[in-house]
C-alpha cells in the first residue's frame, strides 16, 4: 500500500520546526582614558570625573552620567562633582562607578585614583557627608540596598548596603538568583573591606535555623527606583513561625552570601557589592528580578529589604518590564498574579505637568483585576476631593489601559538645578491576574508614554514566556490488526493485543511541531494455520499399545504463540488546537515469543464394509520461539482531548511487515 500522505505530513511537520536564536552578547569595550580629577580645597578635597564623551542616539533624548563615589574610607556619593572631607590624613584609592544612561556608546571605564589627604582630622567628617548618606535609610530606618543602575547582561552591577548598627553585633545576608527566574544570572565579584567585612560564599542554609529561631520580629521593605514605599511588620509568636518565615525566605534563591557586622567599626556602615552579570540573563531583558538583604541583630529585630532589578538591554529609564517574566507551564491551574512596572524619565528642561502612560495589555490578562501598589509621584486617586496633583486611570474602547499622572510637577534632567537624576523619574507598580486558562505561548505588554503634549514614547516589549518543561505521561490501550497477513504457508490471525506504556514530550507546545517519546510494552496472541495441502507420505501411530502406519494423501498445519512486545516509539506531533492533535513517527520494536503449541492434521483414507472413508489424524507439533529482530514500524497518531494537560483519547495506526497495517485506541493521561 502507498502512503504518500504520511510522508508528505511528516515532511510538512518536518520542515516547520523552528530554531530559536540566542542574542549575541557583543560587548562594546571603551578605549577612552577614564580619569579622576582631584583638588584639594581648605574643606575637603574636591573630585571631577573625565569619561568618555556621551553620544546621543540619533533623534534620542539626551544621554546622561549616573555616578557612585567610593572615596575610600566607607563613605560614598551619587553626585557629579562632589566635594569629601576625610575624617583623617592618609592615602586613599577613589574609585568611580558611572552608568551611561540613553547613551550609545560602550560603558566607561571604571577610573581608580590614589590621593593623600593632607588636611587635619576633622570631627566634621564624622557627620553625614552628603545627602546621599543622610538619606539612605528612607525605607526603614536601620538597613537598606541602593542599586546604581539595572541588570545589563554582560557588564557589573554596583550594590550599596548600609546598615545603623544602633551599638548592635549581627550578621547580613545576601539573597540572590531567585529559582523563579530559573537561571543563575548573578555572580560575586567583589566587596569592599572598610569596616572589614569578610563575605562568606558558601553559607549552609541548613545551618541556620538556629540563627532563625531567635528572631522575634521582621521588617521587610522594598524599592525599585525610587522607593516604593512599602512596609511590612511580621511579628513570631513562637521559634517555629520565624524558622518557617525565613526558610521560605531564603528556599526562594539559589545564592546566598553572609558577612558580619561589628559595632565597633562604625555607628554606619556602608558596604559596596560588585556582581557581573551573566550573559544568561539575555533571555529575560525585560524580566524584574530582586535582590533581598537580610540584617539578623543580636536582639532579634531583623530587618529584610528587597530591591527589585529591571533586566535590560540598554540604560534607557523609559521601561516596562514584568514579574514573572518565566512561568512553568504545568502549574497554570487558577489565575497567576503578574506584576507590571513602568519607569519614565523627564529629560526636559521644565517640569512636566501631565504624565499619561497607554499600556497595551494582552489578551490573556483579564484587565479589570488591576491593582496599583506603588507609584511616584506620591499622589493621591482624582477620585478625592483634592484633585490637583492625583492620578486617574481607566480601559480604553480598544483595551488600552491608561494611567494618567494629572497636575504633577516632575523635574526634568536638563533644568539646571538637578542635583539628583533620580528625582526626575516616576513609576507604577501593579498587579493583574491571568486568564484561568492559558495557551503555551508568549504574551507581549508595552507602554506610549506621553509627557505634556509631546509625541509619545514607546517603552521595549515586556515578554512572559513559559519555561521549556517537559510533561510526562501514561498509556493503556488496545490493538488489533486488520486481515489475515500470509508468511509463507502460514495465515496469521492476531488476537487483540493490550499495551500500557510511559512517555515524555514538551508541555503543551503551542503551534509548534515537537519531539515525542515513548517506551511500552504490550502483549497479544497469534494463530496460524496453513491451508490444507496436498501430500502423501507415511505417518506411524500407536494401537493398542503396538505402533502401526498410515498412509496420508493431505496435511494441514496450525500454530498458536503469545507474544509480549517492547516498543519505543518516536514521532514528531503537532497540537493543532486545545482539543486536537497529531503525529507521525516511527517505532523501534522487538517481539518476544513468550510461549509456543502447534500441531499437525494428517488426511488418509481407509477401506470399510460400505466403502472408502477418509478419516484424520492429529498430531502435537513442537516449536521452537521465534524472537523478532529489531524492526523498524512507521506510524499514524491522533489525539482527541486535552493536548495539554490532563486525559485524551489516541488512535494509532501502524504498519509491520508481519501484521501489516494494524490499529489500536488507548487512552493517555499528560502530568
Amino acid at each position: 500500500m502507498k502512503t504518500p500522505w504520511i510522508i508528505t505530513l511528516f515532511f510538512l511537520l518536518s520542515t516547520s520546526l523552528a530554531h530559536a536564536q540566542q542574542d549575541s552578547n557583543l560587548i562594546q569595550v571603551d578605549t577612552f582614558e577614564s580619569k579622576i580629577d582631584v583638588q584639594q580645597l581648605p574643606n575637603g578635597v574636591s573630585f571631577k570625573p573625565i569619561l568618555r564623551p556621551l553620544v546621543q542616539v540619533p533623534g534620542g533624548r539626551a544621554p546622561y552620567y549616573k555616578y557612585l563615589w567610593d572615596f575610600g574610607d566607607g563613605h560614598f556619593s551619587t553626585q557629579a562633582e562632589p566635594v569629601h572631607q576625610y575624617a583623617k590624613p592618609g592615602e586613599y584609592e577613589v574609585s568611580l562607578y558611572a552608568v551611561n544612561n540613553y547613551d550609545d556608546g560602550p560603558k566607561p571605564k571604571r577610573p581608580t585614583r590614589k590621593i593623600k589627604n593632607t588636611a587635619p582630622p576633622s570631627a566634621l567628617a564624622s557627620i553625614h557627608a552628603n545627602g546621599f548618606e543622610q538619606n539612605f535609610f528612607a525605607s526603614n530606618g536601620i538597613f537598606q540596598i541602593f542599586k546604581l543602575s539595572d541588570a545589563k547582561p554582560g557588564e557589573d552591577i554596583a550594590l550599596l548596603i548600609g546598615v545603623q548598627t544602633a551599638g548592635k553585633k549581627g550578621k547580613i545576608y545576601l539573597l540572590s538568583n531567585e529559582k523563579a527566574a530559573g537561571l543563575d544570572g548573578f555572580k560575586y565579584a567583589h566587596q569592599t573591606a572598610y569596616y572589614h567585612e569578610n563575605m562568606d560564599t558558601l553559607v549552609a542554609t541548613n545551618n541556620l535555623q538556629g540563627l532563625w529561631a531567635n528572631v522575634k520580629q521582621s521588617t521587610f521593605t522594598k524599592t525599585g527606583s525610587p522607593d516604593y514605599g512599602i512596609k511590612e511588620v511580621s511579628t513570631f509568636q513562637n521559634q517555629q513561625q520565624a524558622i518557617s518565615y525565613f526558610k521560605d525566605l531564603y528556599g526562594a534563591y539559589n545564592s546566598l552570601t553572609s558577612y558580619e557586622i561589628e559595632p565597633a567599626q562604625g555607628d554606619q556602615q556602608f558596604s559596596l557589592v560588585n556582581l557581573d552579570v551573566t550573559a544568561d540573563m539575555l533571555v529575560d531583558t525585560n524580566a524584574i528580578v530582586t535582590i533581598t538583604g537580610v540584617f539578623i541583630p543580636e536582639d532579634g529585630l531583623a530587618n529584610v529589604h528587597q530591591v527589585d532589578i529591571p533586566v535590560v538591554k540598554s540604560h534607557d529609564p523609559n521601561k516596562m518590564s514584568i514579574r514573572p517574566a518565566r512561568m512553568n507551564y504545568r502549574f497554570q491551574k487558577k489565575r497567576k498574579t503578574m506584576t507590571y512596572k513602568v519607569q519614565f524619565q523627564n529629560d526636559g528642561e521644565g517640569d512636566a505637568k501631565n504624565v499619561r502612560l497607554e499600556m497595551r495589555i494582552p489578551d490573556e490578562i483579564v484587565k479589570n483585576t488591576f491593582k496599583l501598589k506603588a507609584l511616584y509621584p506620591q499622589c493621591d486617586s482624582c477620585e478625592t476631593n483634592d484633585s490637583r496633583g492625583c492620578y486617574r486611570y481607566y480601559l480604553k474602547d480598544d483595551g488600552t489601559l491608561v494611567f494618567h499622572f494629572k497636575d504633577i510637577a516632575l523635574p526634568g534632567t536638563a533644568a539646571k538645578d538637578i542635583t539628583d537624576m533620580d528625582s526626575t523619574k516616576g513609576f507604577i507598580l501593579f498587579e493583574v491576574e491571568t486568564q484561568k486558562k492559558l495557551k503555551n505561548k508568549s504574551f507581549n505588554a508595552y507602554t506610549n508614554i506621553y509627557f505634556d503634549n509631546n509625541p509619545p514614547i514607546k517603552t521595549n516589549t515586556a515578554t512572559t514566556r513559559f519555561l521549556r518543561t517537559l510533561s510526562p505521561f501514561v498509556t493503556l490501550g488496545a490493538s488489533h490488526t486488520f486481515g489475515t497477513p500470509q508468511e509463507n504457508n502460514l495465515r496469521h490471525k492476531f488476537k487483540t493485543g493490550y499495551q500500557i506504556g510511559i512517555g515524555i514530550a514538551p508541555t503543551a507546545p503551542y503551534r509548534k511541531p515537537y519531539w515525542q517519546v515513548e517506551l511500552y510494552t504490550s502483549y497479544f496472541k497469534r494463530e496460524s494455520e496453513s491451508p490444507r495441502r496436498e501430500e502423501k507420505g507415511e505417518h506411524s501411530y500407536l494401537v493398542d499399545g503396538k505402533q502401526d502406519y498410515f498412509t496420508y494423501n493431505a496435511i494441514r498445519e496450525e500454530e498458536k504463540r503469545d507474544y509480549i512486545t517492547i516498543q519505543v516509539p518516536i514521532q514528531l506531533r503537532y497540537n493543532f488546537n486545545a482539543l486536537f492533535s497529531m503525529g507521525a513517527g516511527a517505532s523501534i520494536r522487538k517481539d518476544f515469543n513468550t510461549k509456543s503449541s502447534g500441531q499437525t492434521t494428517y488426511y488418509f483414507q481407509r477401506d470399510a464394509a460400505s466403502g472408502i472413508v477418509d478419516l484424520t489424524y492429529t498430531d502435537p507439533k513442537e516449536l521452537s520461539s521465534t524472537n523478532s529482530k529489531i524492526k523498524i514500524n512507521p506510524f499514524l497518531d491522533l489525539n482527541v482531548g486535552s493536548v495539554n494537560l490532563g486525559p485524551a483519547l489516541g488512535l494509532r495506526f501502524a504498519y509491520d511487515k508481519a501484521q501489516q497495517w494494524n490499529g489500536g485506541i488507548y487512552g493517555i493521561f499528560r502530568f
